[in-house]
Formats: structure tokens, C-alpha cells, sequence
């Protein structure tokens, strides 16, 4: 296999990677989450993240807009600017491969607009939740949150993303999915399993783009895939167990392409305690750092997800001169706006200062 000379990925990554770097001071330190999390109210909060980069989109929302609305919107406008400026900087060539990542969010958007239809919420109401990084625009995500339960699907095949979701290629997950969609909104079983399909979406067009590129972060980016699948499956399992669900129907709601085994597989569904998810979740993230008291698969997630997170690390901050410098930097970025809402609708609930802390995602 040939390799890029380094002269060849200087002239490539040299100014993207530089630039994105640059940008870690956009990233906000421990000590200033752990001050947003000490203030009493969510207006102190966004009186502090008006001291940041995130003034502008505070200042311009802060009309209209308060508590932790203001939070999520004001984050997710910062979030959606800098994807917009990222992809300026990265090589026409590697912008399949970003794309690719941005799926991610295409997919949790979908995720959204279906859990509001199926609870009966506005599309004003999920607004603050939902990020145009991808190819879905502001008025796909209307057009499809006020369609009915029926035309919900149509819309969603009349977008780019729609469309790649049921080509040929990816046959195999399309079959009857309008049935799937509809009955969702009637059937937690339906919801769950449409769920799933739509993150094997997800995970089926990040590994497509990232297939396409050799490196060793890349490498790692894949890798990192296939940890956050074992993750979901493992998460899963436990969940529908607790719900009775047989060992046959928890099956059909597992991702494939993790790195799991079918013989774990069986061990964590056949498994009556909580010993046997732990032992399989240590072994797979070796960072995992779950507090010996008050466990429960929420301080599992949480745990994993900082383990997850940890690895991230190495592709941005040890990267040089590759993909995935901006790869890292965007999943970390966003790992950051995720702890901004958890603050803001903890202060909301009046979660405790120590609980708070404990659900944030900080590495």
C-alpha cells in the first residue's frame, strides 16, 4: 500500500490542522464548567458563557429566548457556525469523510422529530434540540416534524439523507420501513426497533466515509465506532431486560458492528445480575472509571461515554497531519455542548452541584 509522503500531507492538513488546533482554546476548560455548575440560577450561567465565544449567539437569542432554552439554542447556533467553518478549512477531497461524521447528527435529528411526533410535541418545542450540520436544513426538520404520522416517512424520503437511506446499497435496512415508522408512534416495541435502525444508519455511513481514507487516526476513529456500537448493545441488552423483553426480541434491537462476540452476546442476555455486564464493559473500554457505589446503568453510560471520549483525545491532541485532527475536534466540541444542556436543565431540576458533576462528559 502506498503511503502520502510527508511533504505530501504538510501541504495537504498543514493549514486545516493548524487552524483547528488553534481552536482548542474554544474548548472550555474543567474549571470554568465546574463555575457554571457552582452558580445558583441559569441566568448567572448564561451571564458566564457571555464572557466566551459563545456571547454572540447568547446576546442575539437572549430577545426571545430564556432559562435553559437559551442555553440549548445559543449552543447549538455556536455548534452549527463552527462545523460551517471547519468544513471551509478541510480538503475538498476529505469533505466525503466529514460528511460522513455529520450523519451522525442527520440521524439524531430524525431520532428527535420522531420521539416528538410520538409524544405529541411541537416543532417550536424540540427546536432547541435539533442541529442543521448535515444535509437536513431547518426546513426539512419542519416540514417533516409537522407532517402526519403517515407523511412523516415521505418527507423524509424526499431528503438527501432519505434518499441514501433507501438506495440499493442499504437495501437491506429499508425493507418495511414505512410500516416501521407508523407503528412507532403507536408501539414503544415499533419505537424502539426504528431506533435502532436509524443508528445502524448512522453507524453504516460514518464507517462508508471512513473506509475511504487510510491513517492511523482514521484507524482509530473506526475503532471508536465500533466501541460506541458495543456500548449501545450493551446498554440495550440491560434496558429490555428490565422491560422482559425475550432474548429473542432484545436481539433484533441490537446494532450490528461492534466488536461483541455472539458468545457475550448470549452471556450479558442469559446473565441474572449485574456482575456480568460489568465484567464485558471493563474489558472493553480499559479507561472505564465506574464508581464502586450507586451503580446503575446510567453511571455505566455516563462511564463509558468518558472512556470513549478519553480516545478521542489521542486523534486530536496527538494527530499530526491527518483527517482526524478535525474529526476529533468536532466530537469533542460537541461532547461540550452536551454538558451545557445537562448543566442547564440540571439547574432547572435543582439537581444537586455533586450530581451535576457526575454527569458530565469532561475529559
Amino acid at each position: 500500500m502506498d503511503f502520502p509522503k510527508i511533504e505530501s500531507r504538510a501541504l495537504k492538513y498543514g493549514f486545516s490542522n493548524a487552524r483547528v488546533k488553534g481552536m482548542k482554546g474554544l474548548l472550555l476548560p474543567m474549571s470554568f464548567m465546574e463555575e457554571l455548575i457552582r452558580v445558583r440560577t441559569i441566568d448567572a450561567m448564561a451571564e458566564l458563557l457571555q464572557r466566551t465565544h459563545y456571547k454572540e449567539d447568547l446576546v442575539s437569542l437572549s430577545m426571545h429566548h430564556s432559562g435553559s432554552e437559551l442555553i440549548e439554542l445559543g449552543a447549538s447556533r455556536h455548534f452549527e457556525k463552527l462545523v460551517s467553518k471547519i468544513k471551509k478549512m478541510v480538503p475538498k477531497d476529505d469533505l466525503p469523510i466529514v460528511n460522513a461524521l455529520l450523519r451522525r447528527w442527520d440521524i439524531l435529528n430524525l431520532k428527535t422529530l420522531v420521539d416528538a411526533k410520538r409524544a405529541g410535541k411541537k416543532y417550536e418545542e424540540i427546536r432547541p434540540y435539533l442541529f442543521a450540520v448535515g444535509d437536513l436544513s431547518y426546513a426539512d426538520f419542519e416540514r417533516i416534524a409537522k407532517s402526519d404520522e403517515l407523511g412523516m416517512f415521505d418527507e423524509i424520503k424526499r431528503t438527501t439523507l432519505g434518499s441514501e437511506m433507501l438506495s440499493s446499497s442499504t437495501a437491506d435496512f429499508s425493507k418495511n420501513m414505512r410500516g416501521i415508522f407508523a407503528n412507532a408512534m403507536k408501539n414503544m416495541d415499533m419505537f424502539t426497533q426504528l431506533e435502532t435502525i436509524l443508528d445502524a444508519y448512522a453507524y453504516l455511513f460514518m464507517e462508508k466515509g471512513l473506509s475511504e481514507v487510510s491513517g492511523k487516526d482514521v484507524s482509530l476513529f473506526r475503532r471508536l465506532l465500533k466501541k460506541e456500537i458495543d456500548a449501545r448493545n450493551i446498554l440495550m441488552i440491560e434496558r429490555l431486560k428490565k422491560y422482559n423483553y425475550s432474548i429473542e426480541k432484545i436481539q433484533t434491537h441490537l446494532i450490528k458492528g461492534g466488536t461483541l462476540s455472539e458468545s457475550v452476546i448470549l452471556k450479558l442476555l442469559e446473565s441474572k445480575d449485574y456482575s456480568a455486564i460489568l465484567s464485558v464493559a471493563k474489558s472493553k473500554f480499559p479507561k472505564l472509571e465506574l464508581p464502586e457505589s450507586n451503580a446503575s446503568l446510567t453511571s455505566l453510560e455516563i462511564a463509558m461515554e468518558k472512556a470513549i471520549a478519553a480516545e478521542r483525545l489521542i486523534a486530536f491532541y496527538r494527530g499530526t497531519l491527518t483527517i482526524g485532527v478535525i474529526l476529533g475536534f468536532i466530537l469533542l466540541k460537541y461532547e461540550e455542548i452536551r454538558n451545557l444542556r445537562k448543566i442547564a436543565k440540571a439547574k432547572e431540576f435543582r439537581i444537586p452541584e455533586s450530581q451535576i458533576k457526575e454527569m458530565l462528559v469532561v475529559v
